[in-house]
């Protein structure tokens, strides 16, 4: 996978293609002196080859040459970049052919003989429509990046550190694993990286690893041909084709087989592939986003990932914090989720709390996130006024952050299990006003028992 670096807008690289060998070196002068790093050309062969090893911003092109026409050229500069911007330069003869190039996407024309203060002016405008339409797509993208629901919220030091290395990330096609607690948003983080790289507007295509037998999982990355296997009654694409130029996010990688593991490193190494039961090679431009929910170490030790792939992967390693290291990113994203979960139920706007806030600070979050957003849209349905309160918060919660709440400090004594008990069946029943139903329902206990337990307290 060939990685082709973005020069400075302020000093932009041309190519010139040209057969004719007195006006070429002239031109090669001209725009050099304007501070542009320019490569001259001959052929349609040598311009269809630069383009594929370097990143070419502007093509100052001949529309007749001696192995074919400027427009296969033309073809191929966009197929590599579609911002590449294209001037043809043509003969009188030729200004219908001229016309057809425009209509395929070349920039502008200029006729021979042309003087050359006049082509200047062409390129340069060539050049800031360029830079006006990347400006459009780049505003474009901020827009829509500002506007997604998955984009990564939050104001923590983790976070914050987090958003730095997804944008660092999106600047290459070096492999990223993205490492985490289930329920951490690991997808959230793929969908950023691929949302803020040059690959947008490219697919992104996610595959759960865990989710297909080893042979399946094969013809899903791969594809296959029709008859390879049983069920296989015609030819399908793999991901990897289908994420050809764009994205491509492997969730859960430790759950592949070695084997598998194997094939999949050839390919993430720049190697092509082949389909399930197919003879032809198959070459794909993808970047490569892998995630694992399971620790490192355990799974290189067990054999459950392999080293090489594993070193090939870890190039740029992210980890997403679990919640319970974000502190009050808990409350920032407890009252979005509240917010769209009362949106979607079509309830006027809730509020929380002050001591639900406090509740939900003061738990584990072992299911991170995703437990999260499940207790708020929990909240969202119990909650019939304008506030979510502790008592709309699920028995777990409340009772976690309670007994958190009961630790001692240096200069009291610890409390025993039965005492911490008779503390929180006493915070419950105070909560709810001394209604013994719905207490003994928040504690999922008979009445008759917290009943029993409240005369035994007194």
């Amino acid at each position: 996978m060939t990685v082709r670096k973005e020069r400075s807008p302020s000093k932009l690289t041309m190519m010139i293609v040209e057969d004719d060998d007195g006006l070429r070196p002239s031109l090669e002068l001209s725009f050099s002196r304007r501070g542009h790093e320019v490569i001259g050309v001959a052929s349609v062969a040598e311009a269809a080859r630069h383009l594929q090893e370097r990143s070419i911003a502007l093509v100052l092109l001949d529309i007749q040459l001696p192995d074919g026409s400027g427009l296969d050229v033309l073809r191929a500069a966009q197929d590599v970049d579609p911002d590449t911007v294209v001037v043809m330069m043509t003969a009188f003869p030729e200004i219908k052919t001229a016309v057809r190039a425009m209509k395929d996407g070349a920039s502008d024309f200029v006729v021979k003989p042309f003087d050359l203060e006049d082509l200047h002016l062409t390129v340069e405008r060539a050049i800031e429509v360029r830079s006006l339409r990347r400006d459009v797509r780049r505003l474009e993208r901020e827009s829509r990046l500002g506007n997604q629901d998955s984009d990564i919220l939050g104001e923590s030091t983790p976070v914050k550190q987090l958003r730095d290395e997804i944008a660092k990330a999106a600047t290459a096609d070096t492999p990223v694993l993205v490492v985490g607690e289930t329920g951490t948003g690991k997808e959230l983080v793929a969908d950023s990286i691929h949302a803020l790289s040059n690959r947008f507007e490219a697919p992104l295509v996610k595959v759960n690893c865990s989710a297909f037998s080893e042979q399946l999982l094969e013809s899903e990355l791969f594809g296959h041909e029709k008859g390879a296997f049983t069920d296989a009654r015609e030819a399908r694409a793999g991901v990897f084709e289908m994420a050809d130029g764009g994205t491509l996010f492997l969730d859960e990688i430790s759950e592949m087989k070695p084997g598998l593991q194997a094939k999949l490193l050839r390919v993430v190494e720049g190697h092509p592939f082949r389909k399930v039961g197919g003879q032809r090679e198959i070459w794909a431009d993808v970047h490569v986003l892998a995630a694992t929910n399971r620790d490192l170490k355990t799974m290189l030790e067990s054999g459950a990932l392999r080293e090489d792939l594993y070193f090939r992967l870890n190039v740029f390693q992210i980890r997403v914090p679990p919640l319970r290291e974000r502190g009050d990113d808990v409350v920032l994203l407890a009252r979005f989720f509240l917010r769209r979960s009362a949106s979607t139920l079509r309830k006027s706007p809730l509020e929380l709390a002050g001591d639900a806030e406090e509740t939900l600070v003061g738990y584990d979050w072992p299911g991170n996130i995703r437990e999260l957003q499940n207790v708020m849209e929990r909240a969202a349905i119990l909650c019939d006024g304008g506030e979510v309160g502790v008592e709309h918060l699920p028995i777990e919660v409340q009772s976690s952050a309670f007994v958190q709440r009961q630790a001692p400090d240096k200069t009291t004594h610890m409390p025993s299990l039965d005492e911490i008990e008779r503390r929180y069946v006493a915070h419950v029943t105070r909560r709810v006003n001394g209604n013994l139903s719905q207490a003994a329902r928040i504690l999922g206990i008979a009445r008759n028992t917290l009943k029993a337990k409240l005369e035994s307290d007194s």
